[in-house]
């Protein structure tokens, strides 16, 4: 099934690509874009953005264009993200795990009571009986 999206993939970017779209120009670039999060090293990472950013000032792409200068603007997150694979959306899922907390309590009359709920139902509680000892 995979390799199916792939050739079907391939072969609608031969099509943009030989009706000289600037859509073929702008998918291009995006799949170059794609192709750098194989980096092994800052460095690496920092000469690929920046061939990266040649080619998209070449293709003339205004939208890309917008987007390059967003990426250059926060230059070193970018390329940390290129060369690393960690990423936070585990805090991210948990931070929205307590909002969901909030919003279903409708507010806390006092902080402990926000806080055992929120251990309650994220603090991976074990509650089954257990044997006294």
């Amino acid at each position: 099934m995979k390799r199916y999206t792939i050739e079907l993939k391939d072969e609608v970017f031969k099509v943009f690509q030989e009706a000289n779209l600037g859509v073929s120009v702008a998918w291009r670039l995006r799949e170059d874009f794609k192709a750098m999060f194989n980096c092994q090293s800052y460095a690496e990472a920092r000469k690929d953005f920046d061939n990266w950013v040649t080619s998209v000032e070449e293709s003339g792409v205004n939208e890309v264009m917008k987007i390059a200068q967003m990426f250059q603007n926060h230059l070193q997150g970018v390329c940390n993200a290129l060369c690393h694979p960690q990423s936070n959306a585990i805090a991210e899922r948990m931070n929205g795990k307590i909002q969901e907390i909030k919003t279903i309590g409708r507010g806390y009359r006092k902080f402990e009571n926000f806080r055992v709920a929120i251990l309650f139902f994220c603090g991976g509680l074990d509650l089954k009986p257990h044997k006294a000892q």
